[in-house]
């Protein structure tokens, strides 16, 4: 897939070969909850020294959007990749004549509202762009969650996303090497995890932005009464990790504020792999207390150095992450425009019996 007219064609089939044939009950959700971390040593607030990376750096996000209606959902999923070399390495699926990333796996999912009658058979509505069947072998339906499709169809094209990234340099991974994936049945969940360990190696690196929900660091260190004593804050009083490292900054350094490690953090994924778990206090500004907040996952220590030494945005992302989020939320945007034109042009949304809800879930 390399142009934009070859898309819109695909596009064009999807919606009156598959969308308008295929469509004519609630699955619980699985609740998984991040492995717990366990503290490798005392010294666990430190400096941080940035270590100028010596290779050719790539980032890569994805982006997930949904329809829903009462005839079913239609999810879709797009990833892109930067590097320090290209702001735009490649995208899947390409649009505007960007470069391919060449995944060759559905980035479309459908779930009808109820199982199609006479000959339908989801099975025979799957195709190299499109996917009617979960990971586990049973159909989608859209009784379940949009999340619960998008995050599938998304950790399947960001993890093969990692593999055509292998062997050609630093790689940062937007948000944990090993997700929880709490919206996934364990036997999907588990073919996903399986694929990435066969993939990660040193040379990745997993950066979580959002902290605000996260409670990992705080739950691992709730009962360390040295550290409470030693750095005057008590994790036990807050509800996230974010408003911890927060404060923690705030009541132990004074301005002008250096980069700072929290960490490392020894966090199990497998009986063979071990990641090591840091969060870096990136300092906006030198004088006043605005920081960037982040959590490091990588299989080496050197991680954080690594990350400190790049360019961050305003926002407090690195850049050349903020690329690639950029890149595929605008691409996944577009696809789903299309669709949804696609499918007031030939009528369908008349048979839904209601106007449709897009939801930007990213």
């Amino acid at each position: 897939m390399s142009n934009t007219n070859e898309l819109t064609v695909i596009l064009n089939e999807i919606v009156h070969k598959y969308i308008k044939e295929y469509f004519n009950v609630y699955v619980p959700k699985a609740q998984y909850s991040e492995k717990p971390a366990v503290v490798i040593n005392k010294d666990l607030v430190s400096e941080v020294v940035p270590k100028k990376v010596n290779k050719e750096i790539f980032a890569i996000d994805g982006s997930s959007r949904s329809i829903t209606s009462a005839g079913g959902i239609i999810s879709i999923s797009t990833i892109a990749s930067s590097s320090s070399s290209f702001p735009i390495y490649g995208v899947y699926p390409s649009l505007f004549g960007m470069r391919s990333l060449d995944l060759d796996k559905p980035f479309i999912a459908l779930a009808p509202s109820a199982y199609s009658k006479g000959s339908l058979n989801p099975y025979l509505y799957s195709s190299k762009y499109v996917t009617t069947v979960s990971l586990d072998g049973t159909p989608f339906q859209s009784t379940q969650e949009p999340e619960r499709i998008e995050t599938e169809l998304r950790a399947i094209l960001e993890t093969e996303g990692l593999k055509k990234l292998k062997g050609k340099g630093l790689v940062l991974v937007d948000g944990p090497l090993f997700p929880s994936y709490t919206f996934l049945p364990e036997k999907a969940k588990k073919i996903i995890i399986k694929r990435r360990i066969e993939i990660i190696d040193d040379n990745y690196i997993g950066v979580v932005k959002r902290l605000d929900k996260s409670d990992l660091l705080i739950k691992t260190l709730s009962n360390n009464p040295e550290l409470i004593s030693r750095y005057r804050v008590d994790p036990r009083g807050f509800l996230s990790d974010e408003a911890f490292l927060y404060q923690l900054v705030r009541f132990n350094f004074n301005p002008p504020y250096p980069i700072i490690s929290v960490g490392p953090l020894l966090k199990e994924v497998d009986d063979k792999v071990k990641i090591y778990v840091n969060y870096l206090i990136f300092p906006l500004h030198k004088y006043l207390p605005k920081f960037s907040i982040l959590r490091v996952e990588s299989l080496n220590r050197e991680a954080v150095a690594y990350i400190s030494s790049l360019k961050f945005t305003t926002e407090g992302i690195p850049s050349i992450l903020a690329l690639a989020d950029k890149a595929s939320k605008e691409l996944s945007a577009g696809i789903m425009r299309y669709i949804v034109f696609s499918i007031e042009k030939i009528g369908l949304q008349e048979s839904f019996k209601g106007k449709f809800e897009v939801l930007n879930v990213v």
